[in-house]
């Protein structure tokens, strides 16, 4: 048990903290017409996303919009974040506890529907109970967030299967970042003018450079970043699942994200960074995929075994990441140019894979469960280069059957008919900011 005035203590000194949408930057998901939907609906809304993303500040965006288009008292609402150090006794029999705090210090009108936004609420064991219990009163609506994949599935999947409506966040996109470095919306008239491209091109370099985590753009400080990498093996790692052996887990951290859009099998990791155990390698690879710092993408075969035999590629969550571990030269804009690509499919919902027979392809799209597209990136298509980004993709859409195929460069564009087959070739920049 906790005692009741530590909760009251943190109910006024969060809430005051959540109610500062100052420094927030707008989230493109607050106007997706499948995520205000879900802001009706009974479910519990899921936030998950990796650590600093934004996620706290998604929750006062959503209040803010709620407070402006449904007319709600200020009142109707509670913020709890559970990562406080004065909630490390805090247990599932406390939510009550929490519940009836709420209701004494800030009394809301119970007449009206009461909005409760909690933080990373998977630190609570047990938590999902309590959350389903709430989720049968249609008096409360709930939004939560959490940055670790298994903690989080492992509670979702018994206790509120069919009864949440998941929402993934990523750092900002490029049409976000846009949006905070121009100071308003971008639009399309902005690819037309010499001024106007010149400036998004700018823009681009900073963002493939720095990423998109709000408090790094900001503040303009990439070096945050190596604060946000330790703080995420440690919490979420190290703490959680009892590691002793922290040097082999950092040391493969910093192998696998700096090499990003590489085939990395369990026995190249193994060998490169000399954690000759195998099962260790994976399990944590398994622990940093869990806390959304890498993707894996697998090769694209409609055989499931080939699948597994085929080594990933993997790439992080966000560019500005990459560059501030790995070791940089001038051969890596193209790795940083591919991860681009890459988190902007995954913030479309796209399931992605690639493709390698004799040739290789960067990214296969499926839909529904049907290969839909591919996509080639490079940073410039020349003579030393376009053949084999020209029959990479053009070997993927022959076998595959595919009528799309898009090769994505730094900054050319035209549009190609190679054996039949049609082939875009659009900059990176007007492509990130397509709808």
């Amino acid at each position: 048990m906790i005692n009741p005035e530590i909760i009251k203590e943190l109910i006024l000194r969060q809430r005051k903290i959540f109610l500062d949408t100052s420094d927030a930057i707008s989230r493109e998901i607050i106007v997706e017409k499948k995520f205000q939907k879900s802001v009706s609906l009974r479910e519990a809304v899921i936030i998950t996303g990796v650590r600093r993303s934004g996620k706290s500040y998604l929750m006062r965006l959503i209040w803010k919009k709620i407070v402006a288009e449904r007319k709600m008292p200020e009142k109707n609402f509670l913020y709890f974040n559970f990562e406080d150090e004065k909630l490390l006794k805090f247990s599932a029999s406390d939510f009550e506890t929490l519940l009836e705090s709420y209701f004494e210090v800030i009394e809301p009108e119970k007449s009206k529907k009461i909005y409760l936004f909690f933080d990373e609420i998977q630190n609570i064991p047990g938590w999902e109970k309590f959350i389903n219990r709430l989720r049968e009163d249609r008096g409360y609506k709930i939004f939560i967030t959490g940055s670790n994949a298994a903690l989080l599935s492992k509670e979702i999947g018994t206790a509120l299967t069919g009864r949440n409506f998941p929402v993934s966040l990523f750092p900002l996109s490029f049409r976000e970042f846009c949006g905070f470095k121009l100071k308003r919306e971008f639009m399309k008239e902005d690819f037309y003018g010499a001024e106007e491209k010149a400036r998004l091109k700018k823009i681009l370099k900073s963002y493939l450079k720095n990423g998109g985590f709000p408090e790094v753009v900001i503040q303009n400080f990439r070096p945050l970043l190596q604060e946000y990498l330790k703080n995420i093996i440690y919490r979420d790692i190290i703490l959680r699942h009892k590691i002793k052996n922290e040097a082999s887990l950092r040391e493969i951290s910093a192998f696998v994200i700096s090499n990003v859009g590489v085939n990395l099998s369990l026995e190249k990791i193994s060998r490169m960074t000399k954690v000759k155990n195998l099962m260790t390698v994976k399990n944590y690879l398994s622990h940093l995929e869990d806390t959304f710092l890498f993707y894996a993408v697998p090769k694209f075969s409609y055989s499931v075994k080939d699948q597994i035999y085929n080594p990933d590629k993997i790439f992080v969550v966000d560019t500005g990441m990459y560059n501030e571990v790995a070791f940089i030269s001038s051969a890596n804009s193209g790795r940083v140019l591919e991860n681009a690509v890459f988190l902007e499919l995954k913030r479309r919902g796209r399931d992605v894979y690639y493709f390698k027979e004799k040739n290789e392809c960067d990214f296969i799209i499926r839909e529904k469960n049907r290969p839909d597209m591919a996509i080639q990136v490079t940073k410039r298509l020349d003579a030393q280069n376009d053949n084999r980004e020209i029959n990479g993709i053009l070997e993927a859409m022959k076998k595959l059957r595919l009528k799309k195929g898009i090769i994505i460069t730094e900054d050319q564009e035209e549009e190609r008919i190679i054996k039949g087959k049609k082939i875009k070739i659009v900059p990176v920049y007007k492509w990130l900011l397509e709808d």
